[in-house]
């Protein structure tokens, strides 16, 4: 039995230009929130973390200001090093937006460790997301992310969005623009989630300075239901941009719907990371 999927943006494309007046994840990333529970507040998250014999407990608090009325919301860890990724739902109301997660963080054999947390709405939207090292005092700090991990590659234009390749087949298709090329580069687009990467590399030059990547969402073995991060580095790893999508079963039409003008999702530019 073949599986296909459908596709929608948890988030607009996070851009190597979001990285230019800050060093701070949470900053970057809030200027592409898309979730409508996003208010003129943004949700905030926090950290503490406690030492306990062999880790850390580590405590992460939001907040959502603004609601309109109860909903539902996910906190989700993901512990890179360790291919780990937890979670847990929480109720929120007008009255009580605020919510903690608690976790025990094992750190046998290490002296820190570190984690990115984000919050999500209950239609897999991004609401925040952080990024913080801890140690085994439970001191914690967010991870900063400085001008050596951004790419000084030219970006023109980004787009990653749902389309028909040449053979009508539905991808995602990951577009990229240089501009200004002195020579060769190499460009690497990725596929990444918790315990899967794939990625495919790309040469660039003045004369083409133009990339292209399609992911292809019907009977692909390589992809599965869940979060996927979409992310273009430069041949150093360096960010140039970045998209979260979520992908779920697609569920068949009605018999005698035209296929193809029902998987016609084309829907996302640049404004789409994650």
């Amino acid at each position: 039995m073949t599986t296909s999927f459908s596709v929608r943006p948890a988030m607009s494309v996070v851009r190597k230009e979001d990285f230019a007046d800050t060093s701070d994840i949470a900053t970057a990333y809030g200027r592409h929130v898309t979730s409508p529970h996003h208010g003129p507040s943004p949700t905030s998250l926090s950290f503490v973390a406690e030492p306990v014999p062999g880790g850390v407990r580590l405590r992460a608090t939001s907040t959502t200001p603004g609601l309109a009325g109860p909903t539902k919301i996910s906190h989700r860890f993901y512990f890179i090093d360790d291919d780990e990724e937890r979670r847990r739902l929480h109720q929120l109301t007008p009255d009580d937006p605020e919510v903690t997660t608690e976790l025990l963080v094992s750190l046998a054999g290490k002296t820190r460790d570190y984690c990115h947390a984000s919050v999500f709405d209950a239609q897999d939207n991004l609401l925040a997301t952080q990024a913080v090292v801890f140690d085994t005092a439970g001191r914690i700090v967010t991870y900063q992310f400085s001008d050596r991990y951004v790419s000084p590659l030219p970006l023109r234009d980004v787009v990653v969005a749902e389309t028909h390749d040449e053979l009508g087949r539905r991808v995602v298709r990951t577009r990229l623009e240089l501009g200004d090329l002195a020579g060769p580069a190499k460009v690497a687009v990725a596929w990444q989630s918790i315990g899967s990467i794939h990625r495919s590399e790309f040469v660039c030059s003045p004369g083409d300075q133009v990339v292209q990547h399609d992911m292809q969402l019907d009977d692909n073995p390589l992809l599965a239901s869940g979060q996927w991060v979409v992310i273009a580095v430069d041949e150093e790893d360096r960010l140039l941009a970045q998209a979260l999508l979520t992908l779920s079963p697609d569920e068949p039409g009605p018999p005698g719907d035209d296929a193809a003008g029902a998987n016609d999702r084309t829907s996302t530019r640049p404004e789409l990371v994650g």
